[in-house]
């Protein structure tokens, strides 16, 4: 049985990115039998090749699958599992789970790194911020991380990477899903439950998908005693997150498909403070909605179209404790939060002689609001047009290589223009040296050029964009060892930043100079008899400074290793991660340590329908810092979650 899609899209050209997403998945396919009887197989949507066809033509793309998204822990949002699993990325979250957090891909700081869900921007035009801590993965299909500067297809803030979270899809014809129930050590509770079919209408296969969240917990304490004012009576950071969702992909005849996705999540959570602190939330909605028809005209082209909206709406309360008695409300029920629109419309043709040509329009306006702080214009719209080629030259038909340009512009803002060349050789059936070299840019927010707080931050309406020029080279390869299945990669960057965006004082300005960030990653996994297997990866940046601008909160080094054994009916892992120094915007050196952790699971039955799962997160307690803050008197610690053990039961129908 076959979702009615039409045969171009199953045709040679679309054959290497299914190849390369089985190639990233193949654990998970060797760890379970895989019966088709009741599946429905379909070939990748158009539009959701997008990251991985980058993989092809010399971008490093690393893929983190739905059995390691699982094994992540029940409470466990999409900042914990880019944590345990992506080589290269350094994440951190705040104060555990359901919490903003701090990444570095190759380098670079939060905001280089773009997030996207099923292609649609999270990152916010208006705020600049990366905001995760709403989203669970109990719909979340995999996770791909495409590294080096993606301007080209992607836009503003691409200037490290892209992170793109995949919704899963109906598979399956007969009534299909799983429910999870999950308890850990800090009264936290999780549960969530998913279903699935594809029925059949007058216009073919109809796909559904729906799913329902639930994350609680009192949380830990996020500061040392010692670090705490005496006026502190809420001392722990607790969370609660409730998400519906849904998703429909309806084909249409044997040549398009449309989709469909909604998600609505309702937040409460804690903001942990070291001073005064009585009470301080964020009760937050977010609704993520978009809608994508795709059409193959042929062998020779094919199209999308799609558009989006993604609604935030935060009310912020803060309640402070008074020394001599009493409370003081700084805050009530605030108002703070965006409404991001989208469309876009991408082709993609091949040309005479084998060549390809992907060519699209990328158009945004943002609007938002903040009652607290205070942004003049609370508007902005971005505009764009880019083309890639992709080359096929018949005397080289080893070499893959792209080369592209993007013109965008912002209202409000000065525009940005950027190019990119992109090439992967096959060295041999098992080595590959792929590189990129080329621009990105990342736009100043409206906060950076409205806003209006004398004392604390002005905008600056003549700030330019901040451009960088990036260049990665690396080296994959996939052989054995001792007879064991082996693969490794090396990968050399440099970035070079200008009108670096910063705060002077209180203003916002483009520092003089330029900045220069540079490193190298590593990363290799072996597989030793049937069941073993070790994984490690390290980063080292280096990060120059000019004028006493610099980049902050990036590890100077970082390093992960992974031990795991699995069979038919269990599997077990330990992993360590280390960090070493990082610096805060206000010079202080934190950072320096690591963490041990571990994770176990078991079928009961030999069908795999139930399973328990278990999760013990910093086994050694370490007490370490995730960043830095104030508490009116010095700077202090966040700390990381300390010795957590979680457990969950799954079912799967």
């Amino acid at each position: 049985m076959h979702f009615p899609f039409p045969d171009s899209l199953r045709a040679s050209r679309w054959t290497p990115s299914l190849s390369l997403a089985c190639l990233c998945l193949s654990p998970a396919l060797d760890a379970a039998p895989l019966s088709l009887a009741d599946e429905i197989v379909s070939a990748p949507s158009v539009e959701s090749t997008t990251v991985a066809d980058m993989a092809l033509y010399g971008s490093k793309l690393e893929v983190v699958d739905r059995q390691q998204i699982e094994r992540a822990g029940p409470s466990a949002d999409i900042t914990r599992v880019l944590q345990m699993y992506v080589p290269g990325l350094f994440v951190v979250p705040k104060n555990g789970p359901f919490d903003y957090g701090t990444y570095s891909l190759l380098g670079g700081r939060n905001d280089d790194t773009l997030i996207l869900l099923d292609g649609v921007r999270l990152n916010n035009r208006l705020y600049g911020g990366i905001y995760l801590d709403t989203l669970p993965t109990t719909a979340v299909e995999r996770i791909e991380v495409l590294k080096g500067g993606q301007g080209l297809l992607f836009g503003t803030q691409a200037v490290s990477g892209v992170i793109n979270i995949v919704t899963r899809s109906a598979h399956s014809r007969q009534t299909a899903g799983e429910v999870n129930l999950g308890l850990d050590t800090f009264k936290g509770r999780s549960g969530d439950t998913r279903v699935e079919k594809v029925v059949q209408n007058g216009l073919g296969d109809l796909g559904l998908m729906a799913y329902v969240s639930h994350n609680r917990s009192d949380g830990y304490q996020p500061f040392r005693d010692r670090d705490m004012t005496d006026t502190v009576s809420d001392k722990r950071r607790s969370y609660n997150v409730n998400v519906f969702g849904g998703k429909a992909v309806q084909a249409l005849g044997d040549a398009s498909r449309l989709e469909l996705f909604y998600q609505y999540a309702d937040a409460d959570l804690d903001f942990a403070r070291p001073t005064s602190n009585r009470h301080t939330t964020n009760d937050r909605v977010q609704q993520i909605a978009t809608a994508t028809f795709q059409q193959s005209l042929g062998e020779d082209f094919s199209w999308f179209a799609k558009t989006h909206i993604n609604d935030w709406d935060t009310r912020y309360t803060r309640v402070y404790n008074l020394e001599g008695g009493g409370t003081r409300t700084l805050n009530h029920n605030d108002y703070w939060g965006f409404t991001d629109w989208g469309a876009q419309l991408e082709g993609k043709a091949r040309l005479a002689g084998g060549h390809e040509l992907v060519f699209g329009n990328d158009n945004q306006w943002y609007k938002g609001q903040d009652d607290v702080l205070i942004i003049d214009n609370d508007k902005a719209e971005s505009h764009a047009l880019y083309a890639q080629l992709r080359p096929r030259i018949d005397a080289l038909p080893d070499w893959h290589p792209s080369l592209g340009v993007r013109r965008e512009e912002m209202s409000g803002g000065e525009g940005a223009t950027v190019w990119m060349l992109t090439s992967l050789y096959d060295l041999s059936e098992r080595l590959k040296l792929r590189g990129q070299f080329g621009t990105a840019f990342k736009l100043p927010t409206a906060e950076q050029l409205f806003v209006n707080e004398p004392g604390d931050e002005m905008g600056n309406r003549d700030l330019k964009p901040e451009r960088s020029r990036n260049a990665e080279l690396g080296l994959d390869y996939t052989g054995s060892l001792f007879d064991q299945p082996w693969s490794g990669s090396m990968t050399l960057f440099r970035r070079e930043i200008t009108d670096l965006i910063t705060l002077a004082g209180d203003q916002w300005v483009n520092g003089n100079g330029e900045i220069e960030v540079r490193g190298v990653e590593a990363n290799g996994q072996w597989q030793f008899g049937r069941n073993w297997q070790v994984s490690a990866d390290a980063t080292r940046n280096l990060v120059d400074s000019r004028d006493g601008v610099t980049v902050n909160n990036v590890p100077h080094f970082f390093a992960r290793v992974r031990l795991g054994y699995q069979d038919d009916l269990w599997g077990v892992g330990v992993a360590s991660r280390y960090v070493g120094s990082m610096m805060s915007a206000q010079g202080d050196d934190y950072g320096h340590y690591a963490v041990l952790d571990g994770d176990a699971f078991r079928y009961l039955d030999g069908a795999h329908q139930h399973r328990l799962s278990l999760l013990l997160e910093n086994l050694l307690d370490r007490d370490y810092a995730t960043g830095r803050t104030s508490n009116g008197l010095r700077q202090v610690d966040y700390l990381g979650r300390p010795r957590t053990a979680e457990l969950r039961y799954t079912f799967t129908f």
